[in-house]
């Protein structure tokens, strides 16, 4: 026991650097050498000003749910509800959120039925599906993109936490397909919160859903928010070291750049994960990192990255509208990035409170139609 005044130092600092020998000093030169050939692979004549000007409306949709139960405690009643939701500030009516209740006495044998095998309840999820399809936005999806149930593939029945997963972004998708269809006569930039992607699907689902919006030219972004870009040491090294170099020559710090290859395969590991060029890639977008609000404390602090759509990142007109469009809406109180997306999420949002009206609702209507009185939890 150490005396009092005295700090307990079980491995003191000498007896920790003599276990960090040669080797370890040889690859640390090694780390060093590979951010500096990462850094180089940007030419900083790719970076530029993001400029003060557009002529499009923001819309930014977000989807929150799935997690949330009624009755979680009562697993033979249980349900969870995915919704969907969109806010654009210059909107005078906002586009009606979508809702979709899983119940899960439906995807589940709830009543010990022993003749329910796995093949059966996997057909329960078949036949929510297809009656998922029968609704109205979901029959305008698959009429605008050719997409139908089968495109789904087999994934998604892997397990209920898959199912669920991949519901959400097809929902989000079908959402964001039906807002471009509403507004096509509309000069806008749909924001997704989160990267421009989906898995879980056949490569068909993929491929007609980026044929729908390369031939619609939809001007679409996708709002990166947690990415390992910035939250691992070498790539957000990198970055930094990027984003500094810009400050150091330009009186106007903010900025914005593709990320260059090299760096996306170093973090991302794989090229199917990120390059929407690859055959078979689930992703529609490249990434870029914007920092537009440039007096910070930290050099890190309000960059966030940024997926365009690969029909569009060669075309730097395109570009240039899409990066003005987000540099009109970005927001001290939101780290610099889009305020928009948080209030699509705040709009979508399925929090416990609102969980507790709605059940609070339902077991009365459960009590009075069902005759099944449920406790309250606990």
């Amino acid at each position: 026991m150490a005396h009092l005044g005295q700090s307990s130092n079980p491995l003191g600092v000498e007896d920790f650097l003599a276990q960090i020998g040669d080797e370890d000093y040889q690859l640390f030169s090694r780390i060093g050498e590979l951010v500096k050939k990462l850094v180089d692979a940007l030419d900083m004549s790719e970076m530029k000003y993001p400029k003060h000007r557009s002529g499009r409306r923001l819309i930014s949709v977000a989807v929150d749910g799935g997690s949330q139960l009624l009755f979680p405690y009562f697993r033979e009643l249980s349900m969870g509800v995915i919704r969907v939701s969109a806010y654009g500030d210059d909107f005078q009516e906002q586009p009606k959120p979508i809702s979709k209740v899983i119940k899960n006495y439906e995807i589940f044998d709830v009543l010990g039925n022993s003749e329910d095998s796995r093949t059966r309840l996997q057909e329960r999820r078949r036949e929510f599906i297809r009656s998922l399809m029968q609704e109205d936005y979901m029959r305008e999806f698959s009429k605008a993109t050719g997409i139908n149930e089968n495109d789904f593939g087999e994934h998604i029945y892997k397990d209920i936490q898959t199912f669920t997963n991949t519901l959400r972004s097809i929902l989000e998708w079908a959402y964001i397909v039906y807002i471009s269809e509403e507004c096509k006569n509309l000069k806008i930039l749909i924001a997704r919160d989160g990267r421009l992607e989906q898995h879980g699907v056949k490569n068909e689902f993929v491929r007609k859903l980026k044929t729908y919006f390369k031939k619609k030219k939809v001007y679409l972004v996708g709002i990166v928010k947690g990415t390992k870009l910035l939250r691992e040491g070498i790539p957000a090294m990198v970055i930094r070291t990027w984003v500094e170099e810009w400050s150091k020559q330009h009186e106007n710090g903010a900025v914005y750049f593709r990320v260059p290859k090299q760096l996306m395969d170093y973090t991302f590991g794989f090229e199917r994960q990120w390059n929407p060029e690859f055959e078979g890639a689930f992703v529609f977008g490249h990434r870029y990192v914007g920092k537009f609000i440039p007096a910070t404390f930290r050099p890190l602090q309000s960059v966030f990255t940024f997926d365009v759509p690969f029909y569009l990142a060669d075309d730097e007109n395109a570009v240039d509208e899409i990066v003005s469009t987000l540099f009109q809406h970005c927001s001290y109180l939101y780290d610099g990035s889009v305020s928009l997306t948080s209030e699509a999420h705040e709009r979508a949002s399925i929090d416990a409170t609102i969980v507790k009206t709605i059940e609070n609702e339902v077991r009365l209507a459960i009590q009075k139609r069902a005759n099944l009185r449920i406790p309250e939890e606990g």
